[in-house]
């Protein structure tokens, strides 16, 4: 595959510096190039600071802001990618070679910007799911809008053209806005589903650890 495409990377992080490392080593880690990584902080403090000031990014902000999907917004408005994934602090690519198994499905099945596809998330952080990989295939648009075929937002990889199609994340709609945001990306575009666990899922995030009722009244 021609290494011409750009990757942006967005991190949003919280008062997580333990999780927010182990993410800025993972993408440090990654083959694939061109890549740009961008992390948005909310404010975590002068030792979050000093972590980002001495990593090696493309851009990176550590100030209030109005929640987990603003921040969301922030950083895809900063990308400037032909591609945007979103890896959460806490969150990591499963092998060195995953952005690159991404970028190369995408590539493989048109432009690059203009689609969006998904794999596979390996739970970690959780004695009880540790290890449990998940997301389905294929992708069926009934069950995923009803939420019995989720998919693994943090395995998620976008063409910065459809994004800019589909608008912003909604920052009223709760912790399941990542839901609503796929469900209009796939009444664009149908995902391309990638035979690959492309990250590990950390089990201990705010949107792992609600009640299953909770998550399934957002999506309703």
């Amino acid at each position: 595959m021609p290494i011409d495409a750009t990757l942006s990377v967005v991190t949003i992080s919280y008062h997580d510096p333990a999780g927010l490392t182990r993410t800025l080593d993972s993408v440090a880690a990654q083959t694939y190039a061109p890549l740009e990584h961008i992390v948005i902080d909310g404010g975590s403090g002068p030792i979050v600071e000093k972590m980002l000031g001495d990593a090696q990014l493309s851009y990176w902000q550590s100030r209030a802001d109005g929640g987990r999907y603003d921040a969301i917004n922030q950083g895809v408005d900063r990308a400037t990618g032909d591609v945007v994934w979103l890896m959460h602090s806490g969150d990591c690519f499963a092998e060195p070679d995953s952005a690159a198994t991404g970028m190369t499905a995408l590539r493989v099945a048109g432009s690059l910007r203009d689609r969006w596809g998904y794999g596979r998330a390996r739970i970690v952080g959780d004695p009880v799911r540790e290890g449990i990989e998940w997301g389905y295939s294929p992708f069926e648009m009934r069950n995923f809008a009803l939420g019995i075929r989720p998919i693994p937002h943090q395995a998620v990889l976008f063409g910065v053209d459809l994004l800019r199609r589909i608008g912003n994340y909604d920052v009223n709609f709760g912790l399941a806005a990542d839901h609503l945001f796929m469900l209009r990306a796939a009444q664009v575009e149908l995902p391309i589903v990638i035979d690959a666990v492309l990250c590990n899922f950390d089990a201990g995030g705010a949107g792992s650890v609600r009640p299953q009722r909770d998550h399934f009244a957002d999506i309703r």
